[in-house]
């Protein structure tokens, strides 16, 4: 049997939410704002967990009312909390271009944006023997319909392109 491994942001509070909703073993792996450390130690401690506990698919997470991405949208409490530096700069950067999205459809662009920017940066720093047995997917939890929904994984310039 393959198992989950979700990475989350703690303020969401969506443990009990994914274990009734996921059947199999579910293994988590929290940080505020799913900013969690790349260091080499991490990493490895992620492939071990991976190869022992037979993980199949890592979910990359957040609910569609995060306190960390809200905050780092509007008032910016929170923007000197240690590790959340990257976060911060990569949204105030994500809402330059807002204007050319549509405003109804902007946070689920941004949280898709951010989760397919980590999503590429965990393929990166898995073994490639790995990633040929480990999917890793983007869901948005959206709190008022109990529901998780996929993350845009098709966006047009998640890049950014510099023509000569």
């Amino acid at each position: 049997m393959q198992n989950n491994l979700f990475l989350l942001c703690p303020t969401d509070n969506l443990e009990p939410v994914i274990n009734a909703m996921y059947s199999y073993e579910n293994y988590f792996y929290t940080s505020l704002g799913n900013t969690f450390s790349k260091d080499i130690k991490t990493v490895e401690c992620l492939k071990t967990l991976i190869k022992t506990k037979n993980i199949g698919t890592i979910f990359f997470i957040l609910s569609s009312k995060n306190k960390i991405i809200l905050d780092a949208l509007e008032t910016q409490i929170f923007k000197n909390i240690t590790g959340l530096e990257h976060l911060y700069k990569k949204i105030e950067e994500q809402k330059r271009y807002s204007k050319f999205w549509n405003n109804n459809q902007f946070e689920n662009l941004l949280f898709s944006y951010y989760l397919n920017f980590k999503i590429k940066e965990l393929s990166n720093d898995l073994s490639p023997m790995l990633l040929p047995t480990v999917t890793i997917k983007g869901k948005i939890y959206n709190e008022q319909e109990h529901k998780f929904y996929p993350i845009y994984s098709n966006l047009i310039c998640q890049e950014k392109f510099h023509f000569n």
